[in-house]
């Protein structure tokens, strides 16, 4: 914990909220059903968990709650949100999260011609070859394999395991029907505030990079095939397979063993549902299931 007297005046400071108690110390966390003094947790649905909100806060843990919280149920320490689960990351990031040490592992490769920034953290037996950049606060944890002239964006999170920027898989034939390699050259971009997952690959493009957006989160063991861009705020869940030459549009959400073909475009805002396999494009705002992947309904917010 960042500060030895964290208090829920604190927590309210920071996230902007209406509290009820301010003086209480926060030392711990816990899951709703076990919070016990001074613990810091949170509620989603104070109506369907009116009885563990309301024991928690009696227990005399500190409680983040949606706004709609009825003034009669605190009966203890409550801070009032507009979304209580960002707001319980938010403040779990800022007070209890381990922070990445900034620096370069000793067992780390690093060509002299690759850029690391000094606020950048390189993990255990890395490599990042000539040319990559890396920014500011960036983690590149352990074992991660960064290629040729790939930039990774300020506070961009690379799990361990992952491979960014290595050749896609463009093959031709040649004059006498042997399979050729296509050279891919583009390399990749990650913009700020990426997240990719453990054993994740993403693929160089072949002449421009592939592109991942600000604020994207790719999860563990998903393939994103060369030449894709990829655009802001998109969820990429485990074991996803995305095909060369996709789009996808901010906001969109990929389920987990989810398949996109190459080419195809899905729109801002749009869902794909686990195991769906999309060989169409899918509109902005609509859900598609199944294999082929075919219309559900609106992804409505």
């Amino acid at each position: 914990m960042n500060a030895p007297q964290l208090t829920a005046a604190v927590i309210t400071e920071q996230l902007s909220a209406v509290l009820a108690g301010p003086d209480r110390a926060v030392t711990g966390l816990a899951p709703l059903g076990e919070a016990a003094e001074g613990d810091l947790t949170f509620v989603v649905d104070p109506v369907a968990n009116a009885d563990a909100a309301t024991a928690a806060l009696r227990a005399g843990a500190i409680l983040l709650a949606p706004s709609t919280l009825p003034s009669e149920s605190i009966v203890g320490t409550a801070i009032l949100v507009q979304n209580a689960r960002a707001a319980f990351a938010q403040a779990v990031a800022a007070h209890f999260a381990r922070r990445p040490i900034p620096g370069i592992a000793a067992t780390a490769r690093v060509d002299p011609e690759a850029q690391v920034h000094p606020g950048a953290h390189v993990g255990e037996y890395t490599v990042i070859r000539a040319g990559a950049v890396v920014a500011d606060g960036a983690e590149i944890r352990d074992h991660v394999v960064i290629g040729h002239d790939v930039r990774i964006g300020a506070y961009a999170l690379i799990k361990s395991h992952a491979v960014i920027g290595e050749e896609g898989f463009g093959m031709e034939r040649d004059a006498d029907g042997d399979n050729i390699r296509i050279p891919h050259v583009g390399s990749v971009i990650i913009e700020e505030h990426v997240e990719v997952g453990n054993f994740t690959t993403v693929c160089s493009g072949t002449i421009s990079p592939t592109r991942v957006g600000d604020h994207t989160k790719i999860d563990d063991h998903v393939h994103v095939a060369h030449n894709c861009r990829i655009g802001r705020n998109v969820i990429i869940t485990a074991c996803a397979e995305i095909s060369g030459s996709v789009v996808i549009d901010d906001d969109a959400w990929i389920g987990p063993n989810a398949s996109v073909i190459q080419g195809v475009t899905l729109g801002r805002n749009s869902l794909l549902g686990i195991g769906a396999v999309a060989v169409k494009s899918v509109p902005a705002d609509e859900i598609r299931i199944g294999n082929p992947a075919r219309r559900l309904g609106d992804n409505k917010r």
